[in-house]
């Protein structure tokens, strides 16, 4: 049996690591569109961090062009969001009563980082009740990895995500029942 060379592992390691850093710098680009979409949905809108703590209903998903108007609604028939406090230290990641907690037939512990309007959100933890795809909970936690950015308006949280093309705002409302 032959053994791969040093320099050729050594070459590949190179490869991975300078590849890596380049779409990590990429990825840490401002894009324009998403800036004016989210510059866009904040008119009449709030970022408010204190007003996302709570229960949000998962009501639809829409799509924007610009952030300036809504087009293509399509009504959700579930998904709850549960954030008990505005961003995530990385403290809290060890308890899961502080993460936001995505529920829909399955339960999963998000980590949040906010930013003025920014957010990111990561998968801490997530149950797994097999669903046969497609289902919305998909959907939906795809739509909420993918967040970019967030606004409130009155009683509505939305989303804007990027990822797919016939849709890109997931709208919440805040639940009647805390």
């Amino acid at each position: 049996m032959k053994t791969i060379p040093n320099k050729v592992i050594l070459a590949f390691t190179l490869i991975g690591i300078i590849c890596s850093c380049q779409s990590k710098n990429e990825a840490d680009q401002p894009d324009p569109l998403s800036e004016l979409i989210s510059s866009n949905l904040l008119k009449d809108g709030t970022i408010d961090p204190k007003l996302l703590i709570g229960e949000w209903d998962c009501i639809k998903f829409a799509y924007t062009a610009d952030g300036n108007e809504i087009l293509k609604e399509t009504a959700l028939s579930g998904g709850k969001l549960t954030i008990p406090v505005a961003s995530t230290p990385e403290k809290y990641l060890e308890n899961r009563e502080l993460l936001w907690c995505f529920g829909y037939i399955n339960s999963c512990g998000l980590y949040c980082s906010l930013s003025g309007s920014s957010i990111k959100l990561e998968l801490v933890y997530c149950t797994y009740v097999y669903v046969k795809p497609p289902h919305e909970e998909y959907d939906i936690r795809s739509a909420l990895m993918n967040a970019y950015s967030f606004v409130i308006k009155g009683d509505e949280l939305i989303f804007y995500f990027k990822g797919t093309e016939d849709k890109n705002l997931l709208i919440l409302k805040k639940s009647d029942n805390p």
